[in-house]
């Protein structure tokens, strides 16, 4: 019987602990989901209706207040993210944006094209590269039953990166008319495409050599100029120099005629 009470009251107790920590728990978790709810989150929305391809500038938007449980990942929260940008499709005011409907502005040379260098499968980037990075292009191409490599392009800036939700991301650089046309050709005929991404460092060192080196013989030609200039110089001041002192032992020498 003694047993028996015993064994009541310790399930008894400990069911009681066990509810007060369940009710802990859930009041927890309500007071989180109200927090949540409760948090807002800044988005960018157009202020007035913004054109396509348009620089877009601190008066074209507004900030809103979201809920930050409905606030998705695409939706544009920084400032930071319209320097130097346009609007690359039509936006209407009171829309939202997003960051698929803003892109950085390119500034790229009048005579530059702007191609997606890895527009098919037979291209292959050996290392991950950057905005400002510099690649060299080898092309791999069947000539006369035979495959020839060769270095088609090289120093060639990349001037965007497009990161894809999946897949590798879109690169893409800045070549003249006539070497835009070239690469698209080779896009679409060669075997396969490498990029490797050129040391900048390296580069500019070696620019650095050759600019050195092709100052090097102007500089010899200079010097060889020079040189006959201070030996005629040195000719005249020597012989300034011996006149007076002529003049000198013509003067004191005694018993000659003046």
């Amino acid at each position: 019987m003694i047993d028996a009470k015993r064994k009541a009251i310790i399930f008894l107790t400990s069911s009681f602990l066990l509810a007060i920590v369940a009710a802990g728990v859930i009041l927890v978790q309500i007071n989180q989901a109200q927090q949540k709810l409760g948090k807002t989150i800044a988005v960018a929305a157009a202020a007035k209706d913004i054109k396509s391809y348009h620089e877009i500038k601190e008066t074209d938007i507004e900030w809103i207040q979201l809920p930050q449980s409905s606030a998705y990942s695409s939706l544009i929260t920084s400032e930071k993210d319209f320097k130097d940008a346009i609007s690359v499709a039509a936006v209407k005011k009171g829309e939202l944006l997003t960051k698929a409907l803003v892109r950085k502005k390119l500034d790229i040379p009048i005579n530059d094209r702007v191609v997606w260098l890895n527009a098919t499968k037979i291209v292959l980037i050996d290392q991950d590269v950057a905005v400002g990075d510099l690649v060299d292009i080898i092309v791999t191409e069947e000539v006369s039953g035979s495959l020839s490599t060769k270095r088609q392009f090289q120093n060639t800036s990349v001037v965007q990166v497009d990161e894809q939700n999946e897949g590798p991301p879109r690169i893409k650089i800045s070549l003249t008319v006539e070497n835009a046309e070239k690469i698209i050709h080779y896009q679409n005929s060669a075997v396969q495409i490498r990029v490797l991404r050129v040391n900048q460092a390296t580069s500019g060192e070696k620019n650095l050599k050759e600019v050195n080196e092709q100052k090097a013989p102007k500089n010899e030609q200079e010097n060889a100029n020079t040189k006959p200039l201070e030996a005629e110089t040195m000719e005249n001041n020597n012989a300034e120099t011996e006149k007076p002192a002529e003049q000198n032992q013509q003067e004191q020498s005694p018993g000659e005629p003046k």
